[in-house]
Order: C-alpha cells, then structure tokens, then sequence
C-alpha cells in the first residue's frame, strides 16, 4: 500500500466502554481511505477484590482503610466506571479443600464479607455504584474483625475466594481486576502447611523460604522473633506462582495483563517497630512482619505500595486508585507510531504528554496511557493522531 502520510486514530463513542455490544470501535483514516477495527482492551467495567487482613492486631488499621475510602471511590464515580467490589479475608484458604488442614467447617471463610465483625451485616456481598449507602455497606464489610487466623495467607485466600462458586457474580472477562491487600504481617502460602505449624524450634514467627528475607527487628519480644533457618518447615509457594495463577484467570499477561495488586503492608523496620508496640492496640506483644512478598506482587505487577503506619491511608487509597485509572485506561494502537509525532486530544482538547496528568506512549504494549486529570470520562472522544513508522 501507499504511504497515507499522517493516520488519525479516532476512538469514538464510549471512551470506557464499547456501547452495548462489547467494544470499543475506532478507526484509521486517510486519503479518503478508511478501514474500522474493533479492540476489547479497555472499557469501563472495573473489579475490586479487597482481601483485609483479620487477624487480632488489624482492628485500627482496618477503622483507618474505612474511614478513608472516599480518596478512593470518588475518582472512579466521577469518571462513571461500571465497577464491583468485594471482600475478603486472609484466612480463606482454610475453605481451599486442598489445605491440608480442610474441614467443612471452613467453607464460609471464602465468601465474600458482609459485615458482622463488629458493624451491621449490610446483606451486601458485591458493592456497585447504585449500591445504596456506599461508604458505610463499605465499612461493614471491610471491617473484617479480629478473631481470624493469625497465619496470614493473602495469596492462597485470593485464589481460593475467586475461585468459590458460591459468592455472587463478580469477576468479568472484559474488566480490569484491582487487588488491594491490607496486613500487617506477610503471605504465608503454601496449602500444605498446616495452621500455624512454624516448625518445632520455638519460633514466633513464620518461616521464609529465603532466610535474607527474615528482617530482625527488635520487637516487644525483645528478641529474635523470626527464624533464621526453614530446616524442617514448609516454605510459602513462589510469589510467580500467584503472578501465573492470575494471568491466568484474567487470561492476561504481560504488556498487556489487565490486572494488578496494591498493599498497604509493613514496608520498613522502622513500622515493624512501632506497629508490634502500638499504644492502640495495648501495647500487644505481637510479632509484626515485613510486607516483603506483598511488595514483590504489587511491584510484579506495577501496583502501589502504602505503610500500615501511616496516620492516614488517604493519600495511599488515592494513589492506588490513581494507578488503576491509568492501568485501565490503556489504548491499544493498530500500528506503530514515530513517537515524536503522536497528539492526542479529548472532546477536542488537546492533552499534553507527560505522566502525571496527561498521557504517554508506552512502547512495550504499543499503546497510550492516560493519567491523573487526564484520565478521560466516559462518552468521551479521544483522537490520537500519529505518522506511522512503516504502512504495510
């Protein structure tokens, strides 16, 4: 074929999602020539699993996740996003029937929340935008309480609630799945370990399979609080096995994977510290861990990662929130482009290049990204134009 010279990409109708019948339709013209193409990249529906942590130190960090969820849902409703959300503890793998510790009596830990722990039962186990009050069906169910499990397993619950028949609706083939982990501990996967089985040295606390990663801190045991061998004990599934086990379930990988994972976690030392001796929680003598392999999975897979030692979680939910905008909101291109000449414009307006509220164009995927401000709302028209490197 001819050289058309400059190719205007235009993404019409729904910005965020395709109008009914799946996608979003776009098309590349030129010298009067003109061709349609369909992508189900991106549109707007968005879901949220939010696996909080519930064991007997969690209780002000889960008030400060609740009290501050408006920095996170408020950009997602201004922008008109088809989202759901739901809950979950860390001890839902003790439903898995392949935890060695299985019993029947386990079943209901991995179904979604709905309150109970301390708040009302909403009767609400998937949150949507026309869920009637929101913020606080939200507070009932990520108040996931006190009394659960002590051994920490966010990965295998993940896997087991997902992959749960029972619980509503909720995971969709064309949506962008969000994880938000929430702990003051550490993953400790591994479905042949039984509960709290640390091996028979005396440890307090959970063994890695790597023991570099067993960060000492001086803790309210004022000793040695983390092993420093895994003789005799069964360490935690590789975290790649969970990156797999995801790909998989989104069918996503990746340039182009269409999920990811945020913590708010114990990232320092310093937090270890101060958490274990925390006058809120009575000054409990509690081992308290280094979100270690929460942050390799939130890094994995370009997620954010906040401190349990914040007085605030607000500006971390906004951050998160802000990154699976920019995450979701990925436009791939037919062809590659000379990138010096890609302008892009909104409703006509033309968005400026940068990453922190405009756009940019990233390589690997071949695609555009929107950020901050610039994320566009739904039913907008976005135009992208660019000179084609070669036109076959």
């Amino acid at each position: 074929m001819k050289n058309f010279g400059l190719t205007t990409l235009i993404i019409g109708a729904l910005l965020l999602a395709g109008c009914g019948s799946g996608g979003t339709s776009y098309s590349i013209l030129g010298s009067g020539q003109s061709f349609t193409q369909s992508t189900s990249s991106f549109n707007n529906q968005l879901d949220i699993l939010w696996v909080v942590d519930n064991s007997g130190s969690m209780a002000p960090l889960q008030a400060n996740m609740t009290s501050n969820f408006t920095s996170f849902i408020q950009n997602f409703q201004t922008l008109g996003y088809d989202y759901r959300m739901a809950v979950t503890g860390t001890d839902a793998y003790k439903a898995n029937k392949s935890y060695v510790g299985y019993n029947s009596g386990y079943n209901s830990l991995s179904l979604f929340q709905d309150g109970g722990n301390g708040t009302p039962t909403s009767g609400v186990f998937v949150i949507i935008p026309s869920t009637p009050n929101l913020d606080t069906v939200f507070l009932d169910n990520a108040t996931t309480g006190i009394n659960g499990s002590g051994d920490e397993r966010a990965f295998s619950s993940m896997v087991t609630t997902m992959n749960n028949k029972s619980n509503p609706a909720f995971l969709r083939s064309t949506s962008f799945f969000a994880v938000i982990i929430l702990s003051d501990e550490d993953d400790f996967s591994n479905y042949n370990r039984f509960e709290d089985s640390w091996g028979n040295n005396g440890a307090l606390d959970h063994c890695y399979v790597n023991s570099a990663m067993d960060t000492i801190a001086s803790t309210a045991y004022g000793t040695n609080a983390h092993v420093s061998t895994c003789a005799n004990q069964t360490p935690p599934d590789s975290v790649s096995s969970y990156v797999t086990a995801f790909d998989t379930l989104t069918q996503s990988t990746g340039s182009t994977r269409r999920w990811n994972v945020s913590t708010i976690a114990v990232l320092d030392s310093a937090c270890q510290l101060s958490h274990s001796q925390d006058p809120s929680n009575g000054n409990a003598a509690f081992v308290s861990v280094q979100g270690q392999r929460y942050v390799q999975l939130s890094q994995d897979t370009q997620g954010v990662q906040g401190s349990i030692c914040d007085t605030s979680y607000a500006a971390t939910l906004a951050s998160i929130a802000s990154q699976i905008t920019t995450l979701s909101t990925q436009f791939f291109l037919k062809q590659i482009p000379q990138v010096n000449t890609i302008v892009v414009a909104v409703n006509n307006a033309k968005v400026p290049e940068n990453s922190t509220n405009g756009w940019q164009y990233n390589s690997s995927a071949n695609s555009i990204q929107f950020f901050g401000t610039a994320v566009p709302a739904q039913g907008s028209e976005i135009n992208v134009n660019f000179i084609p490197q070669t036109i076959n």
